[in-house]
């Protein structure tokens, strides 16, 4: 039960069960804050919008679709290990040889059948890296045994996971990426300086996580690889993508350089201060 306190104000994030809590809130005078990640908002945030007084947003395109007034531009709030990762833990952690480079691969924590599929039609072509790249493979927990039985016989060094909790430090470790692109994971891309092959979800109506990957290929921090209904144009495009990346140290150290400087690593700090400044006012 939301009562009415002065040292008290709710945070809106998002979803169906935001409206309910930040509507309560409101009737009982409790101060309301709105947090949206997506360049695009959905439609709960939209309503919790018009009695937040404030609205933290990760880009600035955001702005445009709420009461620019209440706006704030503070990034994406992210684990603090992202501010001082242990890249040589995960390497410990997963087996990996600190003198390669790594290739990550994740469908974010649920994992991505067609990423899955994709990566498995390719992986045999990644052997002509074998002896300067390693890859990390995170299918996704339900997906794991159906990959890990493959037996493949690859001559990469591929580790196949199906979940790994300590992202900060596996991505510090990583040397390029491939992945989605919600919200959170272009800040975790960006936080980590680590440059990106972003698949963004195909089938969200707004398209938000195309939107958001093209804020890291606008930087020049990421491309973009379609997620394609043909299999395998999907494959061989994700796999060109891939090889150019893979081959060129220079590019992708442009790119780190460019994901770095749109990282936002205090945004949690300073969404945390504004939030006791609302509840100052009181």
């Amino acid at each position: 039960m939301i009562t009415q306190n002065k040292n008290s104000a709710v945070i809106g994030l998002g979803g169906f069960v935001s409206g309910p809590v930040c509507l309560a809130a409101r009737r009982r005078k409790v101060p309301i804050a709105l947090l949206n990640v997506d360049i695009v908002p959905g439609r709960a945030n939209k309503i919790i919008a018009r009695w937040a007084e404030e609205i933290f947003v990760q880009f600035e395109d955001t702005a445009k679709y709420f009461n620019e007034s209440k706006v704030r531009v503070v990034g994406c709030p992210l684990r603090e290990d992202f501010r001082n990762p242990q890249p040589e833990k995960a390497i410990e952690q997963t087996g990996l040889d600190k003198n390669k480079k790594t290739l990550l691969i994740t469908g974010a924590s649920s994992g991505s059948a067609n990423i899955n599929h994709a990566i498995c039609s390719v992986l045999e072509k990644m052997d002509a890296f074998a002896d300067s790249w390693q890859i990390v493979h995170l299918t996704g927990r339900a997906n794991l045994e159906q990959i890990s039985g493959k037996n493949f016989q690859s001559k990469i060094n591929y580790k196949i996971l199906g979940y790994f909790d300590e992202m900060p430090n596996l991505l510090a470790a990583a040397n390029l990426v491939i992945g989605r692109s919600g919200a959170v994971s272009v800040a975790e891309f960006a936080a980590a300086g680590v440059p990106a092959i972003c698949i963004p979800y195909p089938y969200h109506k707004d398209k938000h996580q195309y939107l958001n990957a093209g804020k890291l290929v606008k930087a020049g921090a990421a491309v973009i690889v379609d997620d394609l209904p043909d299999k395998n144009e999907f494959s061989e495009r994700l796999w060109n993508t891939l090889e150019n990346l893979m081959k060129d140290d220079k590019k992708r150290q442009q790119m780190a350089k460019a994901a770095k400087s749109m990282a936002n690593p205090q945004a949690d700090l300073n969404i945390a201060e504004k939030l006791i400044k609302i509840i100052q006012k009181q």
